[in-house]
């Protein structure tokens, strides 16, 4: 699996670097394969690297005092972490783990300063943690205005903007998520989410076949704030 990925190369922040800044990118970056389940960092390690996706999915969580975890994000592919407390000497404020398996590159703290003395990079750089920022702040908001089925309907809609591919059957969502894993990124129970996905389902908007989501009636997106 690593032998066929190229690591940080041909990621998209860095297309606009002619050859030579490319092979040095490639040269600082190491490769690294997680196994399904496998933990990134835990809440409260040092923030001292950040991570480029190359394959597979990395989720984002918290862990409430209580124990309850609560799912900030799911990256994919040429998605970035790490890079929102690289720039102090502190600590994360999250966890990340695999779910599934996955191959990252790993860049050092070191290195990534002396990348972003590319103004070309460091611009891409800006607008990735703006976007990323404006995204949690939806996320917020969507459960601080929503009900519960108004937060699925969102998340639904994000996921299938993020992972969503066409099939002859609608959008598939091509990640798997159990109703523990919608649950968490909708702070609601896992028995009101299984509740509302049969209700969607029997109200012909969504399928659900071998554990994906496929978004069956476009009304949904539309629906979804």
């Amino acid at each position: 699996m690593t032998k066929k990925i190229k690591c940080m190369k041909d990621l998209d922040i860095f297309s606009s670097l002619d050859d030579s800044e490319k092979n040095l990118v490639a040269r600082l970056a190491r490769p690294t394969f997680l196994k399904k389940g496998q933990a990134v960092f835990s809440e409260g390690m040092p923030c001292d690297k950040i991570y480029f996706i190359r394959k597979g999915r990395i989720l984002l969580y918290k862990v409430s005092a209580q124990g309850k975890e609560i799912s900030l994000d799911i990256l994919k592919h040429d998605d970035i972490f790490g890079e929102n407390t690289i720039f102090d000497d502190s600590t994360h404020t999250f966890n990340a783990k695999a779910l599934e398996d996955t191959f990252v590159c790993v860049c050092s703290r070191s290195d990534f300063m002396e990348l972003l003395k590319n103004p070309q990079i460091a611009i891409k750089m800006m607008k990735h943690l703006t976007n990323k920022l404006n995204g949690y702040t939806e996320q917020m908001a969507n459960i601080a205005f929503n009900d519960v089925k108004g937060r699925i309907l969102n998340i639904i809609k994000k996921l299938a903007e993020k992972h969503g591919k066409t099939t002859q059957r609608g959008i598939k969502i091509d990640v798997i998520l159990s109703h523990q894993d919608m649950a968490n990124l909708v702070n609601a129970s896992r028995v009101m989410v299984t509740n509302i996905l049969n209700t969607l389902k029997n109200e012909g908007l969504i399928a659900i076949e071998k554990r994906y989501i496929y978004i069956t009636d476009s009304i949904i997106l539309e629906n979804a704030i």
